[in-house]
């Protein structure tokens, strides 16, 4: 039996383990992938990886379920394991960082090499070599200990699952502040993390939350399944798996008024029938002094636009110039809906040269705030470029009408958008 056939054999038997499986990363029976050499062992090569890369879902504790930090059950997965590593479904799609560095990085994505060592490790009979070889846990750590405020759900929440596995629930928490706050760190604090997918918090400028979803002013939670469809919210932060302290640079804060509503945004995620309590919110940090630079949100993306029934590549595309004093670009979220599948962003400077600012595949289920190492400096006279492709063909992922009809612009699950949500300030 050649590896494909049996990896497909694995997947058949474990596909609901990890989800749905695609069937990338198997060529032709009779083809051998490359591997690394010499032979990719437990100890000295695969769980450092899992430690670092795949433990913050799949601890046996997270929202992943499955413990591939125990050695027996990553064996007997080695397969299925190899599978999704080697396809680019595990790690989930994330910003590729060799377009620009930012912070937990090396915690949410594997390099070519790495994906490689699963490959080899699980062909070679995933051998378990020599504990002592094991390097030192490379688990983040970081935390704030002492924090200077807290938002928290109002009461537990009891999560119910939809057919496919997810609940999207938002909730209006109490805002804490009596005063004008600077907040320079944000840390997700995690209810049950075995169904927390992701979660976001939003201040809703025109202090009606839920009201594009329909439901009675005043009402403190409701669901909310489908994308933020309230144009006046927005991010202060975003969490997903493997996301520590977001720490903004020293002298750089984010300001939020007391009275200002602030919603909290749930992706639960598991399977059907899961019972689960959950209470999540955010511990935070504060500057005791307004900070040199104020921090604020803006948007970035091609309005209008229309997705041809049966595009299997449509791309948009947008330039922003910066009219005004130069800005400095802290970090970005790129955001489309269920046919998104790849974005780009850059900055075309005033002389003719491009750097990048993001670069990656689209998971709908998978946002993020990605908080760069250095700032991406937005100049006088540069030009911002965002681009999003989508697929709306009848073998989309994310086809929610056959046949395919024409997609447009808008803020609805059957409409579309392009944006990346970015962290501003002034030079």
């Amino acid at each position: 039996m050649t590896w494909c056939r049996a990896v497909r054999r694995a997947r058949s038997a474990a596909v609901f383990v990890f989800g749905v499986v695609g069937a990338a990363g198997c060529g032709d029976d009779g083809v051998t992938p490359s591997s690394p050499a010499p032979e990719v062992t437990w100890y000295r090569d695969i769980q450092p990886l899992v430690e670092r890369s795949c433990a913050s879902c799949h601890d046996g504790a997270g929202v992943g379920g499955v413990a591939l930090t125990d050695v027996e059950t990553a064996q007997r997965l080695a397969a299925l394991m190899a599978l999704r590593v080697g396809a680019g479904d595990m790690p989930p799609p994330v910003l590729d960082p060799s377009c620009r560095s930012y912070e937990g990085a090396e915690r949410m994505s594997l390099t070519a090499e790495e994906r490689l060592r699963f490959d080899a490790w699980a062909r070679d009979g995933a051998p378990l070599g020599d504990p002592s070889d094991a390097p030192p846990p490379q688990r983040a750590t970081d935390a704030i200990a002492s924090p200077d405020a807290t938002l928290e759900m109002p009461e537990a929440h009891e999560v119910t699952l939809d057919d496919d596995g997810n609940e999207y629930f938002c909730v209006v928490l109490d805002n804490p502040f009596t005063a004008p706050a600077w907040i320079t760190a944000f840390e997700a604090a995690v209810g049950d993390p075995a169904v927390v997918h992701h979660m976001a918090v939003y201040r809703d400028l025109g202090g009606d939350a839920g009201i594009g979803y329909g439901v009675a002013p005043g009402t403190r939670a409701f669901p909310c399944r489908d994308p933020v469809i309230e144009l006046d919210w927005q991010l202060l932060h975003s969490w997903a798996p493997g996301v520590g302290v977001t720490r903004l640079p020293e002298g750089a804060g984010v300001r939020v008024e007391p009275g200002e509503q602030l919603v909290l945004q749930m992706h639960y995620f598991g399977r059907r029938g899961t019972s689960s309590l959950d209470k999540s919110g955010y511990r935070l940090q504060l500057s005791s002094e307004p900070p040199r630079a104020e921090v604020y949100m803006d948007v970035f993306g091609p309005v209008p636009f229309t997705i041809p029934a049966g595009a299997g590549a449509h791309t948009e595309r947008s330039s922003t110039p910066n009219e005004g004093p130069p800005q400095l670009v802290y970090g970005l979220l790129p955001h489309m809906h269920l046919l998104g599948r790849s974005y780009r962003a850059w900055v075309e400077r005033d002389g003719g040269a491009d750097e990048c600012a993001a670069r990656g595949e689209f998971e709908f289920h998978h946002q993020a705030l990605y908080m760069f190492d250095e700032p991406l400096r937005w100049g006088t006279g540069d030009r911002f470029v965002a681009e999003c492709t989508w697929d709306n063909t009848a073998e989309s992922d994310g086809q929610f009408q056959l046949p395919p009809q024409d997609v447009p612009w808008g803020e609805g699950t059957n409409q579309e958008m392009c944006f990346m949500v970015a962290y501003l300030s002034k030079e």
